[in-house]
């Protein structure tokens, strides 16, 4: 359960050119149907041919309100910097169930007249074809979408890391020393140098630094706005992402794939990831 849960919150990029997904779904459909004829669907008279215009014409509709209007209204939702795995899933299920839910409406209005006798029958059937039919799309888009990210990203990450070998490292360090302190009697004293990055967790802020040629932590009860805030003079800061400020001095490599990038820096193991929002801010001080 936890693998399950852990891969759905993964990064995903988000759908950004939802009309092109509008007509990939309805055309793939419509070829499913043409070609495959499924659920004994057969093109073999003019009633069969208008129920394909209907189809085709809720495919259309359907995918339009989710994929172009839903992320007009429900902009917070659609944040392309918490997008996930999830929550794209979640998305083409909506587009398959509003298919579905207009098919069995279809079926128990238009063709079958039989209402509501066939009612749990007909809707689980059309709930199928329609999981059926809209999973081929969905899944065709899903591959779209990752792989134009995963080259984009790989470009983005290479032109990065042609800015970092041709960034001139200064020779004078900071002056003077950043002290940090939250909201209790803990703080730290800290040359800005030493400072590797910082994570907000919850209400505190984590800061990895350098003492003793030695790297430690220390948790402070303090917003990362706050530390943003307080570092503002100190040109070497740059928040990255909504829980990281890196020392951009520290960093040595960006990888980049489809679900985004990630920082290595010096005297750290870990990955910092880069959000969209602050992927340009990030650009510009490496140039």
């Amino acid at each position: 359960m936890n693998k399950l849960t852990g891969y759905l919150s993964q990064p995903a990029p988000i759908n950004d050119r939802p009309w092109l997904s509008v007509i990939l779904t309805t055309v793939i459909s419509f070829l499913i149907l043409c070609i495959f004829q499924p659920f004994e669907f057969n093109l073999d008279n003019a009633g069969q041919i208008k129920v394909l215009l209907w189809f085709t014409s809720f495919f259309i509709i359907n995918t339009t309100i989710v994929f172009v209007l839903f992320p007009k209204i429900f902009k917070r939702f659609y944040n392309p910097d918490t997008w996930t795995v999830g929550k794209t899933l979640l998305t083409f299920l909506f587009v398959i169930v509003l298919m579905g839910l207009c098919v069995t409406s279809l079926n128990y209005f238009v063709i079958n007249k039989d209402f509501p006798e066939r009612y749990i029958s007909i809707f689980l059937m059309d709930m199928f074809a329609s999981l059926t039919i809209g999973s081929i799309p969905a899944c065709i888009i899903m591959f779209i979408i990752q792989n134009r990210e995963l080259q984009h990203n790989l470009k983005e990450a290479k032109d990065l890391n042609k800015l970092l070998t041709e960034r001139i490292k200064p020779n004078i360090l900071e002056e003077g020393q950043i002290i940090l302190s939250g909201s209790t009697k803990e703080s730290i004293t800290v040359k800005p140098e030493d400072i590797i990055y910082m994570e907000a967790t919850g209400n505190y802020v984590n800061v990895h630094y350098k003492q003793d040629n030695k790297v430690t932590y220390k948790l402070l009860r303090i917003t990362i706005t706050q530390v943003e805030e307080a570092l503002q003079q100190h040109v070497i800061f740059i928040r990255c992402h909504r829980a990281f400020i890196i020392n951009t001095h520290k960093i040595y490599n960006v990888k980049g794939s489809a679900q985004g990038y990630k920082l290595k820096l010096y005297d750290s193991i870990d990955e910092i990831p880069v959000s969209r929002t602050y992927l340009k801010s990030l650009r510009d001080i490496l140039r």
